[in-house]
Formats: C-alpha cells, sequence, structure tokens
C-alpha cells in the first residue's frame, strides 16, 4: 500500500512538473509536456494497482498474492537494471524485492492466502477467558424470582444460571457440555 500512494504521489509530482514545460517555445515543450503526462499516468495507474493489490494483502485474497508476484517480478527486473548501474538504492531494492518474494512464497503466507484471513485473528476474544454466568434472576428481573441479594440469601447454584461457550460465546443450553454453535466441549 505504501508503494501505491508513493506512486500517485509521484505521479502527481511527475504531472505537475511536466506541464511547466509547456511554456518552452518551438514544439520541445509541448512534447516535453506530453511525454510527462504519459509518464505520470503510467505512475498513478502503478500507483493504483499497487493500492488494490495491498488492500488484497491485507484481506487475504488470492489473486492479491499472484499480483503482488506479477508485479515484484516485474520490479526486480527494472531494479536490477537500475542496481547494475552501480545505485546502492537499486542494490537496496533489488534485496527487498527478494525478500518480498521469498516471503509470498513460504508455506504460512500461501494458506494465509488460499484460506484467507482467520475470523478470530483480528479478534479480541481470548478463548482462554471464559464469559461470566449470568444469575437467572439478573436476566429476568421482572420474572417474579427472589433475589439473590442480601443476607441469608444462597448463592445460585450453575444448573440455575447461563453459561456460555468459551470458544465462540453462544449460550450453551441447560445440562449441555457441547455448544451447539461450533462444536467445542465446554
Amino acid at each position: 500500500m505504501l508503494a501505491g500512494v508513493v506512486g500517485l504521489i509521484g505521479g502527481i509530482a511527475i504531472a505537475t512538473f511536466s506541464s511547466m514545460f509547456a511554456s518552452i517555445g518551438f514544439g520541445v515543450g509541448g512534447l516535453l509536456a506530453t511525454l510527462g503526462l504519459v509518464i505520470a499516468g503510467v505512475v498513478i495507474c502503478f500507483g493504483l494497482i499497487w493500492l488494490l493489490t495491498g488492500w488484497g494483502f491485507l484481506n487475504g485474497k488470492g489473486w492479491a498474492r499472484t499480483l503482488g508476484m506479477i508485479f515484484s517480478i516485474l520490479s526486480l527486473l527494472g531494479t536490477i537494471v537500475v542496481a547494475a548501474s552501480g545505485s546502492i538504492g537499486g542494490i537496496v531494492g533489488v534485496v527487498i524485492l527478494i525478500l518480498m518474494l521469498y516471503y509470498l512464497f513460504t508455506p504460512p503466507v500461501k494458506t494465509f492466502f488460499k484460506n484467507g484471513p482467520s475470523p478470530t485473528s483480528f479478534s479480541t476474544k481470548s478463548s482462554s477467558i471464559p464469559r461470566p454466568s449470568i444469575p437467572t434472576s439478573f436476566a429476568n428481573p421482572m420474572g417474579g424470582s427472589s433475589s439473590s441479594f442480601g443476607p441469608g440469601s444462597s448463592s445460585t447454584s450453575s444448573s440455575n444460571s447461563t453459561r456460555f461457550c468459551t470458544n465462540c460465546g453462544a449460550t450453551l443450553s441447560a445440562g449441555s457440555n457441547r455448544c451447539a454453535s461450533c462444536g467445542k466441549s465446554d
């Protein structure tokens, strides 16, 4: 996504800079301005593609991995040409692109893009912290049952309270040790 943002900013800068050449006389200015606008359009197009690919990366889309690999290989070829001239930036670019391609071929990344992000990967729920049981007297305070507050009141037994699955949070049915939603036993 960062490459996309840089591409958009660079494309706009190229278009702005090339428009200054239009005032040069003898027909050269118009040619330079047109060439600059074409280059700016290509850079902006690639910036939009990288933004779209970045969005696909975040959402685990398989097409984004494929598109990212294609554009990384094409970028690597261009960066090798720049690095061959002795440019330090080109050499650093080659290293970064090779690392990125290596990362896209690792098994966990392939699995992520095959299955997409898991619904719990962005969740703040922790399965190790059980949800509290709510006594039925709290769940229906107007239901006519006696309150379990104050001295002399006995605590509510676990069979008289609503229980929740520690995995998905669904309400467990009375007397059941297995969640009807996810199937995990409690």
